[in-house]
């Protein structure tokens, strides 16, 4: 099967920033089926990680200032968000078999997991 489209939907509408931000991806197949996945950069991560330690700084609630980030659903991390790189990276998902694991199906508008 062969791709149609794929739509890259900005997270920071302002200010974007290819190196440092997050995107979701949206891929949609010649039969109509619509996937999609997080991507993320080492440098938006980061940053995910230092809120969480001001917020537990801020809270003061024995909660010590530990940086971390929990991902609950899945990402792909890639080094930018150019069109180039996020399509040669769908390209290797389904070339190791992996586009499954890491995009949601969607049917009629409902995430199927």
């Amino acid at each position: 099967m062969m791709i149609k489209r794929v739509w890259v939907e900005q997270q920071n509408e302002i200010g974007f920033n290819p190196y440092e931000d997050s995107a979701d991806v949206l891929v949609e197949w010649e039969d109509g089926q619509l996937w999609s996945a997080a991507f993320v950069t080492l440098p938006y991560l980061q940053r995910q990680m230092e809120m969480s330690g001001e917020v537990a700084e801020g809270l003061n609630a024995n909660m010590p200032p530990v940086r971390f980030v929990a991902l609950e659903t899945p990402h792909v991390v890639v080094e930018n968000l150019l069109p180039d790189t996020i399509e040669d990276t769908i390209d290797n998902l389904m070339t190791l078999g992996t586009f499954e694991s890491v995009f949601t199906l969607y049917t009629d508008d409902h995430p199927v997991r």
